[in-house]
């Protein structure tokens, strides 16, 4: 059942290296099982690249069903932790638990990305942004101006939105959160965590770099790894104190 409107989940404080940990005891966590974890992983990469490929839906749906398999990492790594055996069932745990939920999770996420993409865009003229034409043999047009404020101004919007996003499917799963609320009150989490949550990113990003150097082997482990640092993340901040 899902909580009210109003319903409001308060989450601890913690210190900034605690963003590492997070990662650590994600990796205890997939090490344990790391073969079906690597499976679930290595499936729902599939199933990703399969909707990216749909003409025109492709981009959207990716963003809709982003959050449902986030979802099912969650209630997996909170199985595996209990010392359940996983099984490639458990990918679609979100779509069992929370559907509905969990797909407005992506919706919302993906329109607050877009009314950012319209404050940035309604911004470059006022920093004296302009945009040129592409020149031969490039893609895309190119920025004139004060690049430098406008990308600082483009990371730090895009940090803060990520903060909407990095604990709400958990909340949706295992506090039993709306889409709103949950977005809502993991946004304040990230706020009142963003060292840690900032670090964590920063970590994970080096960690891909490193997974990509051997052949991109090390990418097996890495997806999972990141998946469940969802769960470690939102079991330090939200989960009830043991004992």
């Amino acid at each position: 059942m899902q909580k009210d409107f109003t319903a409001r989940i308060t989450a601890r404080q913690v210190g900034y290296v605690r963003g590492w940990r997070w990662i650590v005891e994600a990796f205890y966590l997939v090490r344990q099982q790391p073969l079906t974890w690597m499976l679930l992983a290595g499936g729902y990469l599939l199933i990703h690249f399969a909707v990216a490929a749909i003409p025109m839906l492709g981009a959207p749906l990716t963003f809709f069903l982003a959050p449902l398999f986030a979802g099912g990492f969650v209630l997996a790594a909170q199985r595996a932790e209990q010392g359940v055996e996983l099984k490639m069932a458990d990918l679609f745990g979100g779509f069992r638990r929370a559907f509905r939920p969990l797909l407005n999770v992506g919706m919302l996420y993906l329109a607050l990305l877009l009314l950012a993409m319209l404050l940035l865009t309604a911004l470059m003229p006022m920093l004296g942004i302009q945009l040129g034409a592409a020149q031969p043999g490039q893609a895309v047009p190119q920025l004139t101006g004060s690049i430098g404020p406008f990308m600082l101004l483009t990371s730090l919007l895009m940090f803060l939105l990520s903060l909407c996003y990095w604990f709400a499917p958990a909340l949706v799963v295992l506090n039993g959160l709306g889409p709103w609320q949950a977005l809502r009150d993991s946004f304040r989490a990230g706020i009142g965590n963003w060292q840690a949550v900032l670090l964590s990113a920063l970590m994970l990003a080096l960690l891909l770099f490193l997974a990509l150097l051997p052949l991109g082997l090390g990418l097996l482990l890495w997806f999972p790894v990141l998946y469940v640092t969802a769960y470690t993340s939102w079991k330090d901040l939200f989960a009830p104190p043991a004992g």
